[in-house]
C-alpha cells in the first residue's frame, strides 16, 4: 500500500506519541525526577487519561496502518486533547512549548490535510 509521504509522517509522528505517553505516564508512576510536583493538577488525573490516550493513538495507528478512513479524525481529535492537556497540566495560558506541543500541533495540521486530500480523492 502507497502512503504517501503525508501517511508515512502520520504513523512516524503517531508512534513519537505512544512512546511519549507510555514513557510520562511511567514516569508518574515512579515520581521520576519528582515529576509529580511539576504539574499544576492532579499526577494522577493525569496518568490515567496518559494512559488512555497511549491506548487511543494505538488504535488510530492500527487504522492508519490498515487504511481505516476514521483513523485521521481520531489522530485529530487525539492530537486536540493533547494540545488541551498541555495547558492543563501546566495550568496556565503562557505554557512552555515544548517537543510534545509540537507533535501535537504538526498532528493536528496533518491529520487535518490527510482528511481533506482523502475526501477530495472520493469526491473527484
Amino acid at each position: 500500500m502507497n502512503r504517501g509521504w503525508l501517511g508515512t509522517l502520520l504513523l512516524i509522528l503517531v508512534t513519537e506519541k505512544i512512546v511519549q505517553h507510555v514513557f510520562v505516564t511511567w514516569a508518574f508512576y515512579v515520581n521520576w525526577s519528582d515529576i509529580r510536583s511539576t504539574v499544576a493538577v492532579s499526577p494522577n488525573v493525569l496518568m490515567g487519561l496518559g494512559a488512555i490516550i497511549a491506548v487511543l493513538f494505538g488504535v488510530s495507528l492500527w487504522g492508519l496502518w490498515r487504511g481505516r478512513p476514521w483513523a485521521a479524525a481520531l489522530v485529530l481529535f487525539l492530537a486536540l486533547c493533547d494540545l488541551a492537556g498541555e495547558f492543563a497540566a501546566q495550568g496556565k495560558p503562557d505554557i512552555t512549548l515544548n517537543v510534545s506541543f509540537l507533535v501535537a500541533f504538526a498532528l493536528l495540521i496533518l491529520s487535518f490535510t490527510y482528511l481533506r486530500k482523502n475526501r477530495a480523492l472520493k469526491q473527484g
